[in-house]
């Protein structure tokens, strides 16, 4: 058996495993199905093969899936019908819209919707208010902070703007000790994927002298950023509104700058912030260096907010297209800047042009986790509060790292032997106000 063989054979005990683990405490009924909003990586093809019938629909994520077309192709072939890779996060912001794909997908099974970015969130209280969907609607679990929190665009909202409207459970897994490992290997996986396509598009990479490197934003993908390039002896000016981040950065002498001194003397900035960082500060354009190249390290629509850069006419596009790895801008000072997969208007992190998207076998943790709380949800057993955004709980996140645990790493001897069942382990759940 070759390495890739190999591979796929412990992917899929991991997922076959662990789905007979968590049916098994959770006592999961047959008719329970989930919605998902994935990233189209090759490995969700091995994820979504062992759902069998508790799949009902994928809407793969744009960012992912415009450049991993073979992939979604592939779902398409195996899973017709059930792959929507043409709905977008506009189309899911018409409630009647919405409301009718959900009805034809779940055919009247119970369900939840798993999801990456808050897609469905504008639609989340019509879906649980209408008679046929409210009485199979099981609830919602959204796997990032932008989801929860939406983004500074006046248009993009998160589960947090409409959860105390909304009479069914919400689970965040955005802060479980699950997606921080994930997040570990984010980082590394941008700086490559981005060296990659500099080297393709200038020449030389990021351990060239000739750069000067930039990172704003130091949460778990920037600290990941951060950790990876000085590993490499590359020392990036740093900046983060966050004093207690800014302090602990200089404790471990990295100490941080202004944001306009970062702009003015980096040639590569990575954009960390998840909040239409330039959207909301258009003025921060004149301090960009000219010719410096933004790389967005979140979710392209709502990281610097490039599209309404373009719609206020700060930034207008001057090379490139829909397909160009770097496309440049010019600014209202005539100042011009490069943004690494921005030819579309948007712009996207790096990784998700490459097909095993970090290629972290934690984000196999990760799918789990999602399926692990579909099915609390719907277990008799689980009492979560409504109106208000719950965490991933504890017990749930130990089935799934113990099962990780047992296929990938099973030298590790020190376990907590079988996990406990939910009736056993009671954890505080309510730990986000919506506002």
């Amino acid at each position: 058996m070759n390495d890739q063989n190999q591979q796929d054979d412990m992917h899929l005990r991991f997922y076959n495993q662990t789905i007979a683990r968590v049916n098994d405490v959770c006592d999961t009924s047959d008719d329970l199905c989930f919605v998902y909003v994935q990233h189209a990586f090759t490995p969700l093809i091995t994820h979504i093969s062992c759902l069998q019938n508790r799949f009902a629909a994928l809407i793969p994520k744009s960012s992912s899936s415009r450049s991993n077309r073979h992939v979604v192709k592939h779902l398409e072939s195996e899973f017709p019908r059930r792959i929507y890779a043409d709905i977008t996060r506009v189309h899911l912001r018409n409630t009647d819209f919405t409301i009718n794909l959900l009805k034809h997908v779940t055919r009247g099974r119970r369900f939840a919707i798993l999801e990456y970015g808050g897609y469905f969130a504008p639609s989340a209280e019509a879906i649980a208010n209408d008679p046929e969907l409210g009485s199979t609607l099981i609830g919602f679990v959204e796997g990032t902070e932008n989801g929860i929190k939406g983004a500074d665009d006046g248009s993009t909202i998160g589960y947090q703007q409409v959860a105390h409207k909304i009479k069914k459970p919400i689970i965040s897994k955005s802060r479980s000790r699950i997606k921080k490992i994930m997040d570990q290997d984010i980082g590394p996986a941008i700086v490559e994927s981005c060296n990659s396509i500099l080297y393709h598009s200038i020449g030389f990479g990021i351990e060239s002298k000739q750069f000067s490197t930039g990172i704003i934003g130091l949460g778990s993908i920037g600290r990941g950023l951060l950790r990876y390039l000085n590993k490499n002896n590359i020392r990036p000016r740093v900046f983060d509104i966050d004093l207690a981040v800014v302090a602990e950065l200089a404790h471990n002498l990295q100490l941080a700058v202004s944001q306009e001194t970062l702009l003015a003397k980096s040639d590569l900035i990575f954009l960390n912030t998840g909040s239409c960082f330039l959207a909301q500060q258009p003025k921060l354009l004149k301090h960009i260096k000219d010719n410096a190249i933004l790389v967005l390290c979140t979710s392209g629509d709502v990281e610097a907010g490039i599209p309404q850069l373009i719609a206020a006419k700060h930034l207008e596009l001057v090379e490139g297209d829909a397909n160009d790895q770097i496309a440049t801008y010019k600014t209202r000072d005539d100042k011009f800047i490069r943004i690494m997969l921005g030819g579309d208007g948007i712009g996207q992190a790096p990784n998700l042009v490459v097909e095993m998207g970090s290629g972290s076998l934690a984000n196999l943790m990760s799918d789990m986790e999602f399926y692990a709380l579909g099915c609390h949800l719907a277990c008799n057993r689980t009492q979560l509060p409504i109106g208000c955004i719950s965490d991933s709980p504890l017990e749930i996140q130990n089935i799934v790292l113990e099962q990780w645990m047992q296929v990938f790493h099973p030298e590790c001897t020190y376990t907590h032997g079988e996990s406990t069942t939910l009736s056993e382990t009671k954890q505080p759940h309510q730990t986000w106000v919506s506002s």
